[in-house]
């Protein structure tokens, strides 16, 4: 739903119409051109219908009618979908009334599901259908598979895999237990696909913009030689040196059984969990010259992060006169990581392999980031290889 500060006039005053007409817990947005409403129930619940009527200014007056109409009908107790059915002329007969199913019921039918699908060998892993069976654990009682499925769908601030994969866990569940008889099909047949629960992703961004060697050293001299400057300065070297993510910077040890420094993070995703990795620098001088084992093995000395790594060095930073160019240009706490991707491949020639181990991400996840970085570089190495082995045949 659209923020109001950035919607149109028209909009802000249908939205302001409706709120003295049928009261705040109808709302109002677009979706793929039509007029959508959405309704916020006592029990905290939501439904959202399209009105399949066209968002635009000139619309406007059928809009309010259309909501003000629903509004009136759920109120004499219709759902949202019977209510629009007899908006638009095509009133059903009554549905039965439904039960509601106590969430404990839901999920001893779940680990049923699970159990059949692993004695059947189609379970490669339990991880992600344990996650699942989690926001199962979570759901208040449903009354149906679209009540079930909006429900999940909800605890989740956006659309994106993870989201993707427990609704469609969630489904096949459903399938399973309708086609055993376990729950009523008439309620709790799910859709043929759960597009419409996850939502449109979100388009996914270009890789971020690295910051290149000369730049990061400028930025450090730039900076003031207070206790902040100098504390922040121990970041940003930390940063660049190893590739870190912001946050790692509070997970860094020397490990007493082989003297090596560590980075204790777990980064945990839909994905699955990172493991602990060891720390390589790029570039090595860097390290010596900073002093960086030594400080770890001294205890960091490193400022307040209130709100979080990233969040607190972008407050910092942008009081400071040398990061604003770079500010400008597109460069986050996040560029210290991207320009040591850069780095490894344009300047050490490390395979996307070796760099995604030692950044601490799958192969997958460095390929899609910053694969176009990794593809020229190995078609470079692969063409003077291939220079020199002609040359070897000539001789």
């Amino acid at each position: 739903m659209p923020q109001r500060a950035h919607a149109a006039d028209w909009v802000l005053g249908l939205r302001n119409q409706l709120r003295n007409t049928v009261g705040t817990a109808y709302r109002i947005g677009e979706q793929r051109g039509k007029a959508k409403l959405d309704v916020r129930f006592s029990d905290g619940t939501r439904k959202a219908a399209s009105l399949g009527i066209p968002w635009s200014a000139a619309s406007a007056g059928t809009i309010q009618k259309a909501v003000e109409s629903v509004a009136q009908k759920i109120a004499a107790g219709l759902t949202i979908s019977e209510a629009l059915e007899e908006h638009q002329g095509q009133k059903k007969p009554a549905p039965l009334p439904t039960k509601k199913i106590d969430p404990n019921q839901l999920v001893s039918l779940y680990d049923q599901w699970f159990e059949s699908l692993s004695k059947l060998g189609k379970v490669r892993s339990g991880t992600q259908f344990k996650y699942t069976r989690n926001r199962l654990v979570q759901a208040t009682a449903a009354s149906s598979a679209d009540q079930l499925l909006e429900t999940v769908g909800d605890m989740f601030s956006k659309p994106g895999r993870s989201k993707e994969i427990r609704l469609q866990h969630m489904a096949r569940f459903l399938r399973w237990a309708v086609e055993k008889k376990h729950l009523d099909a008439k309620f709790w047949t799910p859709p043929v696909t759960v597009k419409d629960v996850v939502g449109d992703k979100e388009k996914k961004p270009k890789v971020g913009l690295p910051l290149q060697d000369q730049e990061i050293l400028d930025l450090l001299q730039s900076l003031p030689s207070d206790k902040a400057g100098e504390r922040w300065k121990t970041v940003l070297r930390f940063l660049a040196a190893y590739g870190l993510r912001p946050v790692e910077i509070q997970h860094l040890s020397i490990h007493a059984d082989d003297g090596r420094l560590w980075c204790d993070y777990i980064k945990r995703s839909g994905g699955g969990d990172t493991d602990p990795r060891i720390l390589k620098p790029l570039h090595p001088e860097w390290e010596e010259e900073w002093g960086l084992l030594q400080q770890v093995a001294n205890g960091l000395d490193l400022p307040p992060f209130g709100g979080g790594v990233a969040n607190a060095g972008r407050r910092y930073l942008t009081r400071q006169q040398g990061w604003k160019p770079l500010e400008t240009k597109g460069v986050t706490m996040y560029s210290f990581r991207h320009g040591y991707a850069l780095r490894a491949h344009q300047q050490y020639g490390l395979s996307a392999r070796i760099a995604a181990r030692v950044m601490g991400h799958s192969v997958e996840t460095h390929n899609n980031n910053y694969g176009t970085w990794a593809d020229v570089d190995e078609i470079d190495k692969a063409y003077e290889a291939a220079k020199r082995y002609r040359q070897r045949l000539k001789g």
